[in-house]
């Protein structure tokens, strides 16, 4: 794509994944007005393609990811599908000269990821990743109130996930691949992807860590009588340091009775604030609290804070968190339009997106020193950039 196109015309935008992709993310780009187009959808076969394009009024459909990502006509690749896959979709993309939006976990491995930001670097063309906590209005006014001194020294972060999509396996669930060893996924890096990206986001490097992860539910029972024997860990608990002096613990799991959902509590000298969310964390559930510090205060005294309309809006258009389409899609509208619509500025005036390849790595970094600490029973510093 030429510096003009990238700066002046509309972005053409091809969506890799009929499924995540076209739910979630379609509706997103959609959202940024007429300079950006979604213009083609790729599928494994031919038939499913042009069925998904028919679907979603769609102009092109592809069965290649090879042809679209080599198509001069587009743009920006969105790359769906499990990390290992993704790794050869994203090279390709990266090779045609697009700019690339990849899903959570970023890559298979750290050497796969250091691999792609390498080639992204070389290319010059941008790189985001999707991790939409990272778009949500209250953690970007977490962070704004945190470069306002509200927390001052920060001394504790503390950051949860909890949810129960395999205790029991929500039927028809289609994910159960997550389970499986050798596609690049795990409840430490998928939901621990997107906490460390909002971590990271909000309180900047982590220098230190100790982790451990187990597979608690060994067997996932998929239907009456029809079970798995599950190779990926389901439970990941973690101490951190910040290079900033803060303390820190991560702790997540997918079978989790209940689903809590997700929780960042920060503990300054001044003050503390702790933003909320149930399930798959979004501006429809979310709630962000705020107490300054004081003396005698031995009861919690948080009041909820509340957020401007302007973090709501989305080039003109103010998105309604409390309309929901559904819970697993119409959740991520605004916190995907908020990602997409920075990543579409940074292709156009340069810069880095909010969610972006270079911090995807650090977080691949994080989660590799994780897994050593596991094997290493000890404190691990992650890997230098």
């Amino acid at each position: 794509m030429s510096e003009t196109k990238a700066r002046s015309g509309k972005l053409r935008v091809g969506i890799i994944s009929a499924n995540w992709g076209a739910k979630a993310h379609l509706p997103a780009w959609r959202m940024l007005g007429d300079d950006v187009e979604v213009t083609a959808i790729c599928t494994s076969r031919q038939e499913t393609a042009e069925a998904a394009a028919r679907e979603h009024g769609i102009a092109r459909p592809f069965w290649s990811y090879e042809a679209m990502c080599a198509d001069p006509d587009i743009d920006v690749i969105d790359a769906g599908t499990s990390p290992v896959l993704r790794e050869k979709l994203v090279t390709a993309a990266l090779k045609g000269g697009k700019h690339v939006v990849n899903q959570l976990p970023f890559a298979p491995s750290l050497e796969a990821a250091e691999g792609l930001v390498k080639l992204q670097r070389e290319k010059g063309v941008t790189g985001a990743v999707a991790a939409s906590v990272v778009g949500m209005p209250h953690l970007t006014l977490m962070k704004e109130m945190i470069d306002e001194g509200y927390l001052g020294e920060v001394f504790q972060v503390h950051c949860h996930w909890q949810m129960s999509y395999f205790l029991p396996v929500i039927p028809l669930f289609p994910y159960t691949w997550f389970g499986k060893a050798g596609h690049g996924v795990s409840v430490t890096r998928n939901h621990g992807s997107h906490m460390l990206h909002a971590l990271g986001y909000l309180f900047g490097r982590i220098e230190s860590v100790a982790g451990r992860m187990e597979t608690q539910l060994k067997t996932w029972e998929l239907s009456p009588g029809e079970t798995m024997t599950v190779e990926t860990d389901d439970t990941c608990h973690a101490l951190l340091c910040f290079a900033n002096g803060a303390m820190g613990t991560l702790a997540t799991s997918w079978t989790a009775v209940d689903s809590p959902g997700f929780w960042i509590d920060a503990f300054g000298s001044k003050g503390r604030l702790r933003l909320e969310a149930l399930r798959y964390p979004s501006a429809s559930t979310a709630r962000l609290y705020a107490a300054k510090a004081g003396l005698g205060m031995m009861a919690p005294q948080g009041q909820e804070v509340p957020v401007p309309e302007r973090l709501f809006t989305v080039r003109g258009k103010v998105l309604d968190p409390r309309v929901v389409s559904t819970p697993s899609a119409g959740d991520q509208l605004l916190s995907m339009a908020r990602l997409f619509d920075t990543f579409a500025a940074t292709v156009r005036n340069g810069g880095e997106p909010l969610a972006s390849f270079a911090r995807a790595v650090e977080v691949e970094r994080v989660i590799d020193a994780l897994y050593a600490s596991n094997v290493r029973k000890a404190w691990v510093e992650p890997a230098a950039g």
